[in-house]
């Protein structure tokens, strides 16, 4: 399947899988990010919502709430560390406990 709308079509099909960090609705990536996250049925998927724009937390000492994210995904996606995947999966992903984050999962995530 590929991308429309834009300058750029591409296959996701070489996607292993995907986790997406936004900054909610005011996020200029906001919208093709979604996007392209509710085409990818093929592989695990997540996406995160913080609505605090395009540049996250970045700007923050140590990188705010974002590089906590951030850390946590590659915790796990990289270093297999289990515990940090209880930030996204589970029956209570630590993550929503965190103030204005959402969390969407597509049907591959376990």
């Amino acid at each position: 399947m590929a991308r429309s709308g834009g300058p750029f079509s591409y296959p996701f099909g070489h996607l292993f899988g995907l986790f997406l960090r936004l900054g909610g609705e005011s996020d200029i990536a906001y919208n093709n990010g979604m996007d392209d996250f509710k085409r990818i049925d093929h592989v695990p998927a997540i996406a995160v919502n913080q609505p605090v724009g395009h540049g996250g937390t970045y700007n923050q000492p140590n990188g705010g709430e974002f590089a906590i994210v951030a850390r946590a995904s590659l915790d796990w996606q990289l270093k297999g560390n289990q515990e940090a995947s209880k930030m996204f999966c589970g029956d209570s992903p630590a993550i929503l406990q965190r103030k204005d984050w959402t969390l969407e999962k597509n049907a591959k995530v376990k």
